[in-house]
């Protein structure tokens, strides 16, 4: 029996990406970088060929946040695939895949954020701000972003236990931000976000989460899920 796979990609690099900048409703596009980056992404990753690890049937649902930057990657992705087997992929946005609202963080660095709140007297508790722990003045905080982000695993649950039910492949492949995606990943295992996840995703990264036993109720981190390495039968037995 298949066991079915979410697969994550953060959108290709833009300007703040690449500067480190804070950005979550600001809605700028790819840089020519990012669209180089992410039109390769997809002819390596989607594909009926034993190196890609998407096969295109098995895609069933693409999942994007709202903003420029995660569609237009999204389309790069899938530019190499004929009409036929687009046509076969449902493709939505969903608004509970926005970045994290920073607030008054918007456009800031960390430094920058660390030196306003100093000037604003905040963290005089001695404890370093982080947005996992302390959230952002006038965005989100960590039971905010839990809230949409379990709605949306539940959403995609239903998908997969589905396909389970039928015997049949199910990818879901979600399209969106830093902060988003690392905090989906942990809650994904039912972990809880007013702590740091220790997680790293650069622009352009895909990751791959999964099921224990093929059982819709053992949802796990699929470590070697984004490279393998097809070895002929024949060659294998010799």
């Amino acid at each position: 029996m298949p066991t079915p796979r979410l697969i994550f990609v953060r959108h290709g690099q833009t300007e703040w990406s690449k500067s480190g900048q804070y950005t979550s409703v600001t809605d700028l596009e790819l840089t020519k970088f990012g669209v180089s980056q992410m039109r390769n992404t997809g002819k390596h990753l989607i594909g009926n060929t034993p190196f890609q690890m998407i096969k295109p049937a098995d895609l069933k649902l693409i999942i994007t946040s709202p903003r420029k930057r995660a569609k237009q990657t999204a389309d790069l992705l899938l530019e190499s695939l004929d009409d036929e087997a687009k046509a076969n992929i449902s493709i939505s946005e969903d608004n509970d895949l926005r970045e994290w609202e920073y607030g008054d963080y918007e456009g800031l660095t960390t430094p920058q954020i660390l030196d306003l709140r100093k000037q604003r007297g905040l963290d005089q508790d001695g404890v370093r701000w982080t947005i996992f722990q302390k959230g952002c003045e006038n965005g989100e905080d960590h039971l905010q972003v839990t809230e949409r982000i379990d709605r949306l695993i539940a959403r995609i649950r239903t998908v997969h236990a589905k396909a389970i039910e039928d015997n049949a492949a199910c990818d879901v492949l979600i399209v969106a931000h830093g902060h988003i995606l690392r905090c989906f990943a942990a809650r994904w295992v039912g972990r809880p976000l007013n702590v740091n996840p220790d997680m790293v995703l650069d622009a352009g990264g895909v990751g791959v989460l999964s099921y224990q036993h093929c059982n819709i109720n053992e949802p796990a981190f699929y470590l070697s899920g984004a490279f393998t390495v097809p070895v002929d039968q024949e060659e294998s037995e010799q």
